[in-house]
């Protein structure tokens, strides 16, 4: 496929969709997959067999919702009233988790050079990258950059009303706050998914 410049997502001309990113977008998005794949981990006192038998009938032994504020958003409460989302929980975060790990983990492999000896520590070296999405994989895509914008939306505060204040006073600060680039990528990434559902 041939874009005429820039990056996000093309149709080609036998309607094919591509994803293109610099090799600087594609870093950070494997990166941030990655983060979203450790976070969304099992815990760590369930052991190999437990899991097994959780994966076969799709239940977990969690009842609580998670403590970090950025799983919590991934993994929310179905209801207010705590015994019924407890009980919700048990028999879903376990699924969720492995729904939302594997659209993590879609557009991670997408992604990836298919150099055996790249780490993942030092920067990709290709100037661009340009994937072909499947049509069985866009809502992977569309789930996976939406969880990666929660967890910044978190991490930035904005996902709490008022929201606008929130992006005002990013937009206003300097170019060197570490912050200001988060927020940048944030931003990014709604602009992604943005193209994409239009795209459609």
């Amino acid at each position: 496929m041939k874009n005429k410049g820039g990056t996000g997502f093309f149709r080609s001309g036998d309607d094919k969709v591509f994803a293109v990113f610099t090799s600087q977008e594609a870093h950070v998005l494997i990166n941030l997959t990655e983060q979203i794949l450790e976070l969304l981990g099992e815990d760590d006192h369930v052991d190999d067999e437990m899991r097994e038998f959780m994966s076969i009938v799709g239940i977990s032994t969690n009842d609580a919702p998670p403590q970090d504020p950025v799983l919590h958003r991934l993994l929310p409460d179905a209801y207010s009233d705590t015994n019924a989302a407890g009980e919700f929980r048990r028999y879903t975060e376990h699924g969720l988790r492995e729904k939302k790990r594997a659209h993590a983990n879609t557009i991670r492999e997408a992604l990836l050079p298919q150099d055996e000896e790249w780490d993942g520590d030092q920067p990709l070296d290709l100037g661009s990258i340009e994937v072909e999405v499947p049509m069985t994989e866009i809502m992977d895509w569309l789930g996976g950059l939406n969880d990666i914008r929660l967890a910044l939306a978190v991490r930035l505060g904005i996902e709490k009303p008022p929201a606008d204040e929130q992006h005002k006073k990013y937009e206003l600060m300097t170019e060197s706050d570490p912050m200001k680039a988060v927020y940048a990528v944030y931003s990014w990434l709604g602009w992604l998914q943005e193209s994409l559902i239009q795209l459609l």
